[in-house]
């Protein structure tokens, strides 16, 4: 497990290259460019306008250097220490976002993301909304518990949960949204277990409340199992039904042999 995500640190170092990368280039200065690349993909609209910001900067800084070229005045003297800090925040900002960012591009393996405006607010809406869930926010808050809880237990039944819901969404958008409706209960025991965690008490009421919840989530994984398979069953007899009505149409005629 990595530092940040589910996946291997090996995956987590893969998907960062360009900030490390950024961090040995001092000339050329490149972390406006992984900037907006990391904003494109994982869809942060304050990092996207952060990077425009940088990247203005430095062409600044270039015009800068070549305005004050051939002597060391005072306006060399501020562009090169502009250049140097313009280096060690912009790379800065890149390492303070990475987790942000793997977690982000850890959810786009799951589902497709949408634009959000900032990663903080955009989390504490989703943690904190009472309203009637989206397909996104769902998954989030489940990745975010799979994530944070410390039970293995319900680490891999969480995980389960996501891989179900993904499979239904990918075959029928409009059940996955029925199936939030009769699973969402699924997001506030895992908040009460996180709850109860975060709280580090461990006498008997802790205790007996935590088994109560865990017995409660794996009762629920198996339920949703079940669910989303009865919902492929009937899917696939309903393609059975049709495939037959339309062979036989085909047979009346006379387009096939009987």
């Amino acid at each position: 497990m990595g530092f940040a995500t589910k996946k291997t640190k090996r995956w987590e170092f893969g998907q960062l290259k360009w900030t490390f990368l950024s961090i040995l280039f001092f000339v050329p200065p490149i972390h406006p460019l992984v900037m907006m690349s990391q904003a494109s993909k994982s869809k942060v609209r304050s990092w996207y306008a952060l990077a425009w910001v940088l990247l203005a900067i430095q062409l600044g800084l270039f015009y800068s250097f070549y305005y004050f070229a051939g002597a060391m005045s005072s306006g060399m003297l501020a562009t090169i220490v502009g250049y140097i800090s313009s280096y060690i925040v912009g790379n800065g900002l890149l390492l303070g976002q990475s987790k942000d960012y793997l977690q982000r591009i850890e959810l786009s393996e799951v589902r497709q993301l949408t634009w959000v405006n900032n990663i903080a607010h955009q989390r504490r809406l989703e943690l904190a909304q009472a309203e009637v869930e989206t397909p996104q926010s769902f998954v989030t808050k489940l990745m975010f518990f799979q994530k944070s809880i410390l039970n293995r237990t319900l680490q891999a039944h969480t995980a389960k949960i996501i891989r179900m819901f993904h499979l239904l969404e990918q075959r029928d958008i409009m059940e996955a949204e029925k199936f939030l409706v009769r699973h969402g209960t699924v997001v506030n025991v895992l908040r009460e277990y996180y709850d109860l965690e975060q709280t580090k008490l461990n006498n008997a009421i802790t205790l007996e409340s935590k088994n109560k919840l865990e017995s409660v989530l794996v009762q629920a994984s198996s339920a949703i199992e079940q669910d989303v398979t009865n919902l492929i069953k009937y899917r696939l007899l309903d393609v059975s039904a049709e495939s037959d009505v339309y062979i036989q149409t085909l047979k009346n005629k006379k387009l096939l042999n009987d």
